[in-house]
């Protein structure tokens, strides 16, 4: 018997408006149910090899929640096919047996269901990614950006923001002057 097991990402949760990044729960699996949670991460992009460009942060609570509730949900549709094959080919199977394995797989689609499409578990709320965005160690353009996309700045606003910050950080930077020596091994003298 072959036993599939090693690690994997799951619980894809908090995604930023305009995809600027997510938080997934790297889990232990067995046959890609994601059973014990070992680190959490924001996703930044996606690589070509399959892995991603981003960092670690302390577990996510939410992002486990849905690995969980993802992969358990899968499980119990797969056993909810399986019990009503069984009544429906049983001969000593009662009139109404077959109703607990459809209840149970369609409770158990719609938690699957319910776990992809609620904000809840989809999006990042302003707060938490303003969060992420410092974990993340985001610059102002990219402060910005998260603005823009929470609806708290438009995109005007938020270039006049841009130039207002890159004036004020141009004035506090010292001038230093260039002194040309005027003969080489010489004396500047005032």
């Amino acid at each position: 018997m072959v036993i599939i097991w090693g690690t994997t990402h799951a619980g894809k949760v908090d995604e930023v408006p305009g995809g600027m990044f997510h938080v997934v729960t790297q889990f232990g699996h067995v046959y890609y149910i994601p059973l014990i949670p070992t680190a959490s991460y924001i996703v930044l992009e996606k690589t070509a090899d399959g892995g991603f460009r981003g960092t670690d942060i302390p577990l996510s609570f939410k992002s486990i929640l849905a690995g969980w509730l993802r992969g358990g949900s899968v499980i119990a549709i797969i056993g909810a096919c399986i019990g009503l094959a069984i009544c429906l080919l049983s001969q000593k199977a009662g009139p109404f047996d077959w109703v607990l394995p459809v209840v149970i797989g369609c409770a158990a689609g719609g938690v699957l269901f319910l776990t992809y499409k609620l904000a809840f578990f989809t999006q990042a709320s302003y707060e938490r990614a303003m969060e992420l965005a410092q974990r993340v160690g985001l610059n102002d353009t990219g402060l910005l950006m998260l603005e823009v996309a929470y609806g708290r700045m438009n995109a005007a606003q938020a270039e006049a923001e841009l130039a207002r910050r890159e004036a004020q950080a141009a004035a506090q930077q010292p001038v230093q002057a260039e002194l040309a020596d005027p003969q080489p091994g010489g004396f500047l003298v005032n």
